[in-house]
């Protein structure tokens, strides 16, 4: 990935993370199991160990 797609990847994420949050939080257990707020912090986390490295 080059530095636009992270940027662009990171804003969609930063954008959707609040909202995701919010049903996640009010969803029950078994809604939560496959919820895509799970996706979105795997994502994120993902970003963050990325952050450092040469992006071509």
């Amino acid at each position: 990935m080059n530095a636009e797609q992270v940027r662009s990847l990171s804003r969609v994420l930063d954008y959707l993370a609040q909202d995701e949050q919010a049903h996640f939080d009010s969803a029950s257990p078994e809604e939560r199991t496959n919820h895509i707020y799970l996706d979105v912090l795997i994502l994120q986390d993902y970003l963050e160990q990325q952050q450092g490295e040469p992006n071509p």
